[in-house]
């Protein structure tokens, strides 16, 4: 068992897993990847990871919106999420889920593409407010 950071990718751009589980791994966190929200709900259920990067452009446009819903009213899961996405480009809404946090469950929203040394600072920040 390892006792690495574990965190979940979901997005359904290939590219997009592979490119950001070698970044995360080498910055020393256990990957776990879902290429849907329905994978990623069944992941965050059975693997309980420590952290969740969720897209949320997905099947439907506010796919991950949904998920993070789901993840803490039907599994009960305090479990961070932060936000992947480019959907404030598409839609041109600028997210603030601390001024939304019933639509928005999550700890952080970031706009794609995001520097990895950026991801990375972030969700060391938010494991560690949750530490607090």
């Amino acid at each position: 068992m390892s006792d690495r950071i574990r965190v979940l990718l979901v997005d359904d751009d290939p590219d997009f897993i592979e490119a950001n589980s070698i970044v995360l791994e080498a910055a020393g966190f256990q990957v776990l990847t879902a290429a849907s929200g329905a994978a990623g709900l069944e992941m965050v259920e059975r693997e309980k990871p420590d952290l969740v990067v969720l897209d949320v452009m997905m099947e439907n446009t506010d796919e991950g919106f949904a998920v993070a819903r789901r993840i803490r009213q039907r599994l009960h899961s305090a479990v961070p999420i932060i936000m992947l996405t480019s959907v404030g480009k598409v839609t041109g809404y600028d997210y603030k889920p601390e001024e939304h946090p019933d639509f928005f469950p999550v700890e952080a929203f970031l706009e794609k593409p995001v520097p990895p040394a950026m991801l990375i600072s972030r969700i060391r920040e938010v494991l560690e407010k949750g530490e607090k």
